[in-house]
């Protein structure tokens, strides 16, 4: 059983990253408290702060394999709640629909179910497991500025705790222990409303931020006199569109997921669309290579009829819109390395996003953003991370290490920039396996596997899977033709 090592922890970030960080905490720390900028009611739909402005609140979130597995130990029968909210559960062989640029991967049973659910409706049942932990509170609208300090050691946090008043009543605040110092109030309008922000600070004896990919800590850091290295940023010069619809039941589908993959240098377009919540279809149109994902409807159609797997056209057409069309570009990943920070504080860790922020296009982040806490839970059990935080920062960079070269392996395929030699190989590789896919259920079923992070990566090089590889592009000579459905 883990010992209580100290009496307070405060988590900056109440997504699904900093909500897992505090079911773990929980475990450890009397008091857990979680900071996080927008204002969230118990039952919240979608924050303002989800990724990507926004784009991905309703955001097929097809948990990996061993992603779920993490959930399924932190919080019992997450995924019969889930299912029971409208999750779609699926099995990654036979329920996906994949088409790669050789062709039609094989719709065989593969024994590994995910569930495909809404970014919303999976924060939202975890948040409220969480936030009913004795020991675990919410302080939301807090803009945090900066970290509080002590030789070497991060004490706290300090930043501004947000409302909006009507010009002629201004709502009282509720006292925060330990935490107001002041007023400072900005004007919005002369005829409608302004903000009032009242000075922030709080105490911890550990100090965790999962605030997400537009994390400030490597300057909250150099304020304190720490210098991170350069992040790594792999830019795949990717862009994608989305748009949710309800669900046509005149359209017989024999999928749950479909999905078309880009595929460097001439497929520069995709797409993919997901059962969710259901009651609907969620439907992303990728652009590769610096091709514009379209931002209006004709564009959204035209982009769809153009893919071989036509049924994502057919709901186009068919089906009923049920938002906007979102559009994100400039899909990246960045690594801050903070593992290879000499003179990292003692009482701050760093996880999910803060630290790896994926190419969403991928699907990597939630699941890594879980295994970072399962680590959290593994080490606490014998090391007090207050005092020995780079164990930690350790073992995120290695839990990392898998899903980062996943995808930055395929964004690097439209990058004109040199590569190492290690990326090159991966590449050449990785085009080799897409080859030999259409034509080979053991050589799919052994990359679903891997891309579900159940199997290392080296599973790939397994004599049975390298050899029908070589066999399938470079003994014989000729590229494996595509296979129809």
């Amino acid at each position: 059983m883990t010992a209580m090592y100290s009496d307070r922890a405060l988590v900056i970030g109440a997504g699904f990253a900093g909500l897992l960080a505090a079911r773990v905490l929980s475990e450890s720390y009397g008091d857990v408290v979680l900071v996080e900028r927008d204002q969230i009611a118990p039952d919240t739909e979608h924050r303002a702060g989800t990724p990507l402005s926004g784009s991905q609140a309703h955001d097929p979130h097809t948990l990996l394999a061993r992603g779920a597995e993490v959930l399924d130990t932190l919080f019992p029968r997450l995924g019969a709640e889930l299912e029971y909210a409208g999750a779609v559960r699926a099995d990654v062989g036979s329920d996906f629909l994949i088409r790669s640029a050789a062709g039609w991967a094989p719709r065989d049973h593969v024994g590994l179910s995910v569930l495909s659910t809404s970014r919303a409706t999976i924060e939202r049942i975890i948040r409220r497991r969480v936030l009913k932990l004795p020991n675990v509170s919410l302080v939301d609208g807090v803009t945090i500025d900066g970290l509080l300090h002590d030789r070497g050691t991060v004490t706290g946090v300090h930043g501004r705790r947000e409302a909006v008043s009507s010009k002629d009543a201004v709502s009282s605040r509720d006292t925060v222990r330990g935490m107001v110092r002041g007023t400072v109030r900005d004007e919005v309008s002369a005829d409608t409303a302004f903000t009032d922000y009242t000075a922030f600070t709080d105490y911890a004896d550990l100090v965790v931020d999962a605030s997400g990919r537009n994390s400030k800590l490597v300057s909250w850091l150099a304020e304190l006199g720490v210098h991170c290295p350069a992040p790594m940023i792999v830019n795949g010069h990717l862009a994608c569109s989305s748009r949710l619809y309800h669900v046509n039941p005149d359209l017989k589908l024999d999928w749950k997921t479909a999905r078309e993959f880009t595929h460097a240098p001439a497929t520069k377009r995709g797409g993919a669309v997901a059962s969710v919540d259901g009651s609907h279809w969620f439907v992303t149109l990728f652009s590769a290579g610096g091709e514009a994902a379209p931002t209006d409807e004709d564009g959204f159609l035209s982009h769809a009829t153009a893919l071989e797997c036509q049924d994502i056209a057919e709901i186009i057409k068919t089906a009923t819109p049920a938002s906007p069309i979102h559009h994100a570009g400039n899909l990246r990943s960045r690594w801050n390395r903070f593992h290879k920070v000499p003179n990292w504080p003692r009482g701050l860790l760093a996880l999910g996003d803060s630290v790896v922020s994926l190419n969403p296009v991928h699907g990597h982040g939630t699941t890594l953003a879980a295994l970072n806490c399962a680590d959290l839970r593994t080490l606490l059990h014998d090391h007090d991370l207050a005092k020995e935080p780079q164990l930690f920062q350790r073992a995120v960079a290695k839990a990392a290490w898998t899903p980062w070269t996943s995808a930055t392996t395929h964004d690097l395929g439209w990058s004109t920039r040199r590569r190492s030699p290690s990326a090159r190989f991966a590449q050449w590789y990785a085009r080799r396996l897409a080859d030999v896919i259409p034509h080979s259920k053991q050589v799919y079923r052994a990359c679903v596997r891997v891309s579900q992070m159940v199997d290392h990566p080296t599973a790939l090089l397994r004599p049975a899977i390298l050899s029908r590889v070589l066999a399938g592009r470079v003994l014989s000579g000729s590229r494996p033709q595509a296979r129809e459905r």
